[in-house]
């Protein structure tokens, strides 16, 4: 049996102002790690070292859950 943890988090362009909800989840055995399950059309997921960020499609510009 595969068991994940879920939440959402709620995106927010500062200068656009478009918002959506995100789903995310951390895969079983693993507290660290983010696994992004769906993102609102506007936004984008680009990973890094130290997690995931995110960006406003439109501006290109980081948002913060």
């Amino acid at each position: 049996m595969i068991v994940s943890d879920h939440w959402v988090e709620f995106l927010n362009c500062p200068l656009c102002h478009r918002t959506g909800p995100a789903v995310l989840s951390h895969p079983e055995g693993s507290s660290w790690e983010v696994q992004v399950i769906s993102l609102p059309k506007d936004f984008k997921a680009v990973p890094s070292e130290y997690g995931i960020n995110f960006f406003c499609s439109s501006c290109d510009i980081p948002v913060e859950p």
